[in-house]
């Protein structure tokens, strides 16, 4: 099942085959004989009916105006397919420009000249000149961020404390207006496409927009005018002119096109010495055994999984100056140490401290979030009390000191809160122990550093491969070209209005399908009105979290599923698929389909009146979802027990099936991923089940996989933003225990006894305040 672009990766030999062939065919019809007539005896040429204009949709589209609260419009989501459309393209003309950064098509085609074979090495060959372009377009994307906002100042820790609790932070001012990008100060498209990407992540870009005075970053809109009006709407290239170009050139100094620049360098820091050294994009290894036919595949996986550049996974490099050995993990530790300094000399917050559980950075759009100070504050104070000084004295040339990689900085944060002591000073408590809160917080400031070694909240390169699965998915369903665009853009905006009022649950995840999640995406893009809008539907900064566990996210689907059809008695996914098909048997009733009830009446008359095509359907959205990376095997359990769930819920579908006299729904001819040109089939469409449409050994880090288990415990973001309160009740009494242990061992003297009364004064003071918010939000969430 080939896309529109799966002939990227034709042989050349093939090529001059058709060519022959053409050239013959015009010497036979030359000569002076007219060629025949093909229009019928009775062809009227003066009514000749024109074929439809494929881009009448799309084309014109109104995006002046724009609705409350950026709330998108039908125009909107029609440019923001526009623009993905143009992401698509980008990519497999990237992924098949044959010989940039070093990497040729003929070192498959010299041995295996054409056939499945050849192109499926040739798409990994498209892939890893993808991921050298992605490393690169972060790093133009960055530069651009800095030749904008010139004299951005990052916000203090004791400024951002003070504001934080009278809600003026995310408020409009003078002194962010938003950015007016017209035309000719548009980004090149690669630019363009991280910061798409980054948008899509709206906590993490609210984060980075605080903590480093960005915020008239954070309240400028997606410039959709601009935008669509630079994609030629027949070809989708990224085409705004020279005068745009010439303004990128002049505020940055860099190419408008990164593909065709000779840079084959990086520019990085060492983490030891703080000097500048040089290290190569990429320097993939050389073939060490003799190249044949049958060696080639795995030839060619090495040379592109092994190299020692900054966009290979074992990057290695030599500090001229110090003689440090640099590497990815010594980057990333290298970039907590940095932001320590930052701390400890220009009051600047760690990353992953900024917002509370609910997403506000204390109060906005009315809403306070009332555990934010127990969340922001102790990350931060556990390294300005003496640790973070620690931390910084340890590094060393060598590489064996204990901050030289975020396992070794893990370890010693870990220690330290286990340090009765130096945890009470830290807390100004009598208690030593940490709530539940607080420990968020630390988790999420590691979550910033693990993995990720770029200035940004979130690594962006994974940012982007995530998006590529729904940029495909929108690709394959074309409603660009349907004449019922303006309709299906309609329906889409409903059902995501629909949608946010489930996420107003906050004990439960919500799933978008793929419509909704278009409209979710492109209400994203107006950062500052979906903050405000979220908060009042819901009470919080709904996030788009990108990494969600496999697992988590089929459990959320089928509850998404089975409260949107019981709230608007409506089917969540119309789509005929094995797996929505599973997903509704599994929370349809035995009594409603043996009494023919309101959710069986729903699905036959809504789902089953025609026939869809299933790789064209709205199904689940899970470019997000990702495979954690666990040693202790509980992942593959859940994962086991979730297909036999699936697959008992398959078997009962097709035995209904059957039943009404309709085909059982087939789980092997539809899915696939059409990776450079190469289909690549999956067995199924479940989320957890299937093919990633990227090689991530080619990637410095997986984009798919994210950590979990005990190795990496402080790296995991917590499951969930907003926890149960009675666990946190739970938490604040062994806190009040511990107090009490540390009271009766501490009266040995009147004098001591004494000053452990004051210290209980006080930290009785700290978790009265505690308990009262977590109950004050829990009634609130009740009340809801």
């Amino acid at each position: 099942m080939p896309s529109r672009l799966s002939k990227l990766f034709r042989s050349e030999k093939l090529d001059k085959e058709k060519e022959a062939e053409a050239d013959a065919e015009r010497s036979r019809s030359s000569g002076d004989v007219a060629p025949p007539a093909y229009a019928p005896p009775e062809y009227d040429q003066d009514n000749v009916l024109d074929p439809p204009d494929m881009t009448a949709g799309f084309a014109n589209l109104k995006l002046s105006s724009k609705n409350k609260d950026g709330v998108p419009t039908i125009d909107e989501c029609a440019a923001h397919l526009k623009l993905l459309e143009c992401f698509y393209r980008l990519k497999q003309s990237i992924g098949s420009r044959d010989g940039i950064y070093g990497i040729s098509d003929s070192v498959v085609t010299q041995h295996i000249a054409s056939g499945d074979k050849a192109n499926e090495l040739l798409a990994k060959l498209a892939e890893k000149r993808w991921a050298i372009y992605l490393h690169q377009a972060v790093d133009r994307f960055d530069a651009w961020l800095h030749a904008l906002m010139p004299d951005a100042k990052p916000i203090t820790y004791t400024e951002y404390q003070t504001t934080a609790e009278n809600g003026s932070l995310c408020h409009p001012s003078p002194a962010n207006p938003p950015f007016v990008l017209e035309q000719e100060h548009l980004p090149p498209v690669d630019v363009l496409m991280v910061w798409h990407s980054y948008m899509l992540n709206p906590r993490a870009y609210l984060e980075d927009c605080l903590r480093l005075g960005r915020m008239r970053l954070w309240h400028t809109d997606m410039p959709w005018h601009s935008i669509s009006s630079s994609i030629n709407a027949g070809t989708f290239k990224y085409e705004p002119g020279e005068v745009t170009e010439g303004v990128f050139a002049g505020m940055t100094g860099l190419k408008w096109d990164s593909a065709s620049s000779d840079v084959k360098d990086k520019s990085i820091v060492c983490p030891s010495c703080q000097s500048q050294l040089s290290v190569p994009w990429t320097a993939m290894s050389e073939p060490t055994r003799a190249v044949t036919e049958s060696t080639l595949p795995d030839i060619i996986d090495g040379m592109l999984s092994t190299g020692t550049g900054y966009c290979d996974k074992d990057l290695l490099a030599s500090c001229p100056s110090c003689k440090t050995t640099v590497t990815h993990e010594r980057l990333r530790a290298g970039k907590f140490c940095s932001d320590i300094k930052k701390l400890l000399n220009n009051d600047t917050p760690m990353g992953g401290t900024m917002l509370g559980t609910s997403g506000l950075p204390g109060k906005a759009a009315g809403q306070r979030d009332i555990l934010f100070k127990y969340v922001t504050l102790p990350p931060n104070n556990i390294l300005r009390d003496g640790l973070g000084g620690k931390l910084l004295a340890s590094t060393k040339a060598e590489g064996d000191g204990f901050s030289e990689s975020m396992q070794g900085i893990r370890d010693v944060i870990e220690a330290a809160t286990q340090d009765k002591a130096y945890m009470r000073k830290v807390r100004g408590s009598a208690s030593h122990r940490l709530t539940r809160a607080e420990k968020i917080g630390i988790r999420r400031m590691m979550s910033r550093y693990w993995d990720n070694s770029s200035p940004f909240a979130l690594d962006l390169v994974g940012a982007v491969v995530r998006q590529g699965s729904f940029i495909e998915k929108m690709h394959n369903i074309d409603w660009l070209h349907s004449p019922a665009l303006p309709s299906t853009m309609k329906r889409l905006l409903t059902k995501y209005e629909r949608f946010v009022q489930i996420m107003a649950d906050q004990h439960n995840m919500a799933v978008p399908t793929l419509d909704v999640d278009l409209a979710w995406h492109s209400h994203q893009l107006s950062p500052s009105g979906y903050m405000e809008y979220t908060i009042k539907a819901t009470k919080q900064f709904i996030d788009h979290d990108d990494k969600v566990a496999e697992t988590k996210l089929n459990d959320a689907f089928a509850w998404t599923s089975k409260t949107y059809q019981r709230l608007f008695n409506e089917p969540y996914s119309e789509c005929t698929c094995w797996y929505c098909e599973a997903v509704r048997e599994s929370h349809t009733s035995t009594a409603s389909r043996l009494f023919h009830g309101s959710q069986s009446r729903v699905t036959d008359s809504m789902v089953h009146k025609v026939e869809t095509d299933s790789a064209k359907s709205v199904h689940i959205s899970s470019h997000n979802a990702v495979r954690p990376s666990d040693d202790t095997n509980k992942y593959q359990i859940t994962a086991s027990r979730q297909a036999d769930e699936l697959d008992k819920a398959y078997r009962k579908a097709c035995i209904r099936a059957s039943k009404n006299g309709k085909p059982a729904p087939k789980r092997e001819n539809y899915s696939y991923s059409d990776a450079w040109g190469y289909p690549v089939y999956m067995p199924a469409y479940a989320p957890y089940i299937g093919y990633a449409g990227y090689c991530p050994a080619y990637y410095p880090m997986n984009p798919g996989c994210m950590a979990v288990g005990a190795d990496a415990v402080a790296a995991a973001l917590a499951e969930a933003d907003v926890e149960v309160a009675e666990e946190e009740d739970a938490a604040v009494e062994a806190e009040a225990e511990d107090v009490g242990e540390v009271v009766g061992a501490k009266k040995v003297t009147e004098r001591v006894g004494t000053q452990i009364e004051r210290e209980l004064d006080d930290d009785r003071s700290k978790e009265t305040g505690y308990l009262a918010a977590v109950r004050q939000t829990t009634i609130m969430n009740t009340l809801r």
